[in-house]
């Protein structure tokens, strides 16, 4: 998706708001959403501005659009069953209408999708649905680690700039920690183009391993419990890298311990740009494209080696050396 630019996203939203009173309310109710997203973490949200309005997400869902026909919002459905006399009110509502067609409801987590046209002079349906649409906010960002790999890159910090100016407050931004190379964002959207019969639990699991998260991270802490060289043991610093390129790899493969190796950032790097990689019994190869300078400035050094190597790794070194080692 095409990112708008600062002025453009003004012209956009200005163009399906053109009253600026309106505006303001809508941008509020939205930056309400935004708020209660982010305290659930910083991580699990994100916001973009697109032709047609502008959208909250969490996990990997979209919670809250702004667009010409109003505020479209999802709401807890297991909420609005137990609160049948607060149900009974919204749908009593001039400002409230249900959602119709695709997007009328959620599966992944079970909701009723509807439409609000706030009133620029009070909000007096708002308190009513802000508790079911929070309920929802709250399950979606429980479900999820965090905002979908994918979506990451969408996330419009213009937008964020733009709303800030507009409502003359401050807004937090989200923060992703190390942000997604562009070739793990292709690799990724490849994936959920290819497969898309996998539940929605496999997919996460699979795509959380491509960045070296989630299942894959741990069985490589509970393996190898340090950097597979150094002996580093500052687990926040080591990174989870495929001995096997993820791209290449069946999807067993991708969760595969032993297709895995815990190593510290300089060595993770440079083993997966193909600069070293080990033999079977461990000892680390460098190409010579790694310069003697660049070498003693990455610490790397011949006689660095795997404290341990196994029968299943081999397979996998094998591989990275035929195909990915200079």
């Amino acid at each position: 998706m095409k990112k708008l630019d600062r002025n453009q996203i003004e012209r956009t939203i200005s163009s399906f708001l053109p009253d600026e009173e309106y505006r303001k309310v809508c941008l509020s109710l939205f930056v309400d959403s935004l708020l209660e997203a982010n305290s659930y973490g910083s991580k699990k949200w994100g916001a973009y501005c697109y032709s047609g309005g502008v959208r909250l997400l969490v996990g990997s869902l979209i919670v809250f659009t702004i667009h010409r026909k109003g505020l479209w919002l999802a709401l807890d459905k297991q909420l609005l069953d137990e609160k049948k006399d607060e149900r009974r009110q919204l749908e009593a509502s001039e400002s409230w209408s249900w959602g119709r067609g695709e997007w009328s409801e959620y599966k992944k987590i079970p909701s009723r999708n509807g439409y609000y046209v706030p009133s620029k002079d009070s909000q007096d349906i708002w308190s009513t649905i802000r508790v079911f649409h929070f309920e929802y906010i709250r399950k979606a960002a429980e479900k999820y680690g965090w905002l979908m790999i994918s979506s990451q890159g969408n996330h419009s910090p213009e937008l964020i700039a733009y709303i800030c100016s507009e409502l003359e407050q401050s807004i937090p931004s989200p923060n992703y920690g190390v942000a997604p190379e562009p070739n793990a964002v292709e690799d990724i959207r490849e994936f959920e183009r290819a497969n898309k019969s996998l539940s929605s639990t496999e997919r996460e699991s699979l795509i959380l391993s491509r960045i070296g998260q989630g299942e894959f991270r741990s069985g490589l802490i509970s393996y190898w419990k340090r950097c597979a060289v150094t002996g580093c043991d500052s687990i926040a610093l080591l990174r989870a890298s495929h001995i096997k390129p993820w791209r290449d790899s069946d999807n067993a493969e991708r969760l595969d311990a032993y297709n895995g190796l815990l190593l510290a950032p300089n060595l993770d790097s440079a083993f997966d740009k193909g600069y070293i990689s080990f033999d079977d019994s461990g000892e680390m190869l460098i190409s010579g494209e790694l310069g003697s300078d660049s070498r003693n400035k990455l610490g790397i050094h011949s006689g660095m080696k795997l404290r341990r190597v196994e029968e299943n790794h081999r397979t996998y070194l094998k591989y990275h050396r035929r195909e990915v080692f200079r």
